[in-house]
């Protein structure tokens, strides 16, 4: 079993087979291709995307069914790109925490990762059929922003 070094929970036990290869990287982050998704002990609907490559780089991502039923389904119908279309795929989105405020935490819907259950390859989509879908509250007392 290798270790994975983060700045953010120290030393990290992992298997390099559940490693998810993003080939393209993600929106804004083109050079980290490499991430390993941490659970926590406890239940959660959290879970931490840590870069292999980079110890100070992961984002909290959830699962988007939690937040919007049927959006697996959905995004598999808007997904252009063949090789991922007819595939299983695991979504996730990127949760953004506000340095501020956690009460205003937002998803975002319009660039999911999807991941291919069979080798683990990821891809971050765009979407484009939902104006709020950018910066969408997590908490129902909040208005899509």
């Amino acid at each position: 079993m290798k270790v994975l070094e983060t700045t953010r929970f120290g030393r990290i036990p992992f298997l390099s087979e559940k490693v998810l290869t993003f080939p393209e990287g993600l929106l804004g982050f083109p050079k980290h291709s490499r991430f390993y998704l941490l659970e926590t002990e406890e239940p959660s609907i959290f879970y931490w995307l840590q870069s292999v490559d980079d110890p100070a780089l992961a984002f909290v991502v959830m699962d988007p069914e939690e937040l919007v039923p049927g959006y697996r389904d959905r995004i598999r119908s808007l997904i252009a790109d063949p090789t991922f279309k007819d595939q299983e795929v695991n979504s996730m989105v990127i949760v953004t925490v506000p340095s501020k405020d956690a009460g205003g935490m937002t998803v975002n819907l319009q660039g999911p990762l999807v991941v291919r259950e069979t080798d683990r390859l990821g891809k971050q989509v765009v979407l484009f059929d939902e104006e709020n879908w950018l910066h969408y509250p997590l908490f129902a007392n909040q208005t899509p922003g």
